[in-house]
């Protein structure tokens, strides 16, 4: 039984697939057929022949010539309002659509009396970072004057998330994203009798909030970028190895990671610059970006710098105060939503 509807199901596939071609190869004809009237002056069966196409049987080049003609035949006629009417369906199907060199005067004279600008849009975009330590104050359970502490990029860091943008004109833009981002970075320091490695990872919620400017250059457009974001820290995980200097049997100490969520506080503000490129693709466009976040707020919640005893006296670990700074690479695809409206 099981098998016998199986063979129906891909008869039915199969006999959709033969009605769909010879839908399309029929509606080619008339296309050309109703193309072929236009030239010989008969025009009145022309919208009848194509309007059940235009709902459902044209590929977009077909589809394009169709609404062609639809409008060219409407103005022939002298019905304006028919026109504009298919004038709008088509640069609603078509908003990205530029003149050609053999477009009848007359469709190029409507067209121009239109403007498709994007509203606003819709993309992902994902990519990798390098984080940098800057420190506001030193601390240290040693001499805090004589501070050997030295922070480093710890491997990339990734980041992932959505954007939505609104247009302001042809060159500004106001961007919001939403990110999942990941930080790394790594710590070493020598003091007293030991030696100490610290690698911590963050993962947060990123909330960048820029204006770019484009440039236009042919199929591609630069921009630049301008804005703040704001962070708020999901969690915080840190792995620490002490190595004992001098003349020692004592082993290394280490152990699992360690929860820090609670030494570093929840919000984080920066400064964001950045540069990049947008590439036109069908439907929307594909993004390169860079940008650099300048870190204006203490990571480290000071209540708490001594309050893991694990860390700080196991460990011989303190956390300095300090910001972190980030470059941030990414691709991304965005779709835009356009309006089209009558120009004055």
């Amino acid at each position: 039984m099981n098998r016998s509807k199986s063979y129906i199901l891909l008869c039915i596939l199969i006999l959709a697939g033969f009605i769909s071609n010879a839908q399309q190869t029929n509606c080619a004809l008339k296309l050309d057929e109703a193309e072929n009237l236009y030239e010989m002056g008969v025009l009145d069966s022309i919208p009848a022949m194509l309007r059940s196409c235009i709902d459902d049987g044209f590929e977009n080049e077909e589809l394009a010539r169709a609404y062609k003609l639809l409008i060219r035949t409407y103005l022939f006629e002298d019905y304006q309002e028919m026109a504009e009417l298919t004038m709008m369906k088509f640069l609603k199907k078509f908003p990205e659509y530029e003149i050609k060199a053999n477009d009848p005067i007359e469709f190029t004279y409507l067209y121009k009396s239109y403007k498709t600008v994007p509203l606003y849009s819709i993309g992902i975009i994902g990519g990798v970072n390098n984080s940098f330590i800057r420190i506001i104050e030193p601390y240290s359970l040693d001499n805090a004057e004589d501070y050997s502490g030295e922070y480093s990029v710890l491997g990339v860091g990734y980041q992932f998330g959505i954007q939505i943008k609104r247009y302001i004109n042809d060159e500004i833009e106001i961007n919001l994203d939403a990110l999942f981002v990941n930080k790394k970075f790594e710590y070493n320091n020598e003091q007293l009798d030991s030696k100490v490695n610290y690698k911590e990872s963050q993962s947060h919620l990123s909330f960048p909030i820029t204006g770019t400017y484009d440039l236009e250059y042919k199929n591609v457009r630069p921009f630049v970028r301008f804005g703040f974001s704001i962070d708020y820290l999901l969690a915080s995980t840190a792995s620490v190895e002490r190595s004992f200097t001098g003349p020692t049997s004592l082993e290394a100490l280490t152990g699992p990671d360690l929860d820090v969520v609670e030494d570093r506080n929840p919000l984080d503000f920066s400064l964001l610059f950045g540069v990049g490129l947008k590439y036109n693709v069908k439907k929307g466009y594909v993004i390169f970006d860079a940008r650099y976040n300048l870190g204006l707020t203490n990571t480290v919640n000071s209540e708490n710098r001594y309050a893991n005893p694990e860390k700080t006296w196991y460990y011989n670990y303190v956390d300095d105060d300090f910001a972190i700074n980030n470059v941030y690479v990414s691709i991304g695809y965005v779709y835009p939503f356009y309006r089209t409206r009558k120009q004055k």
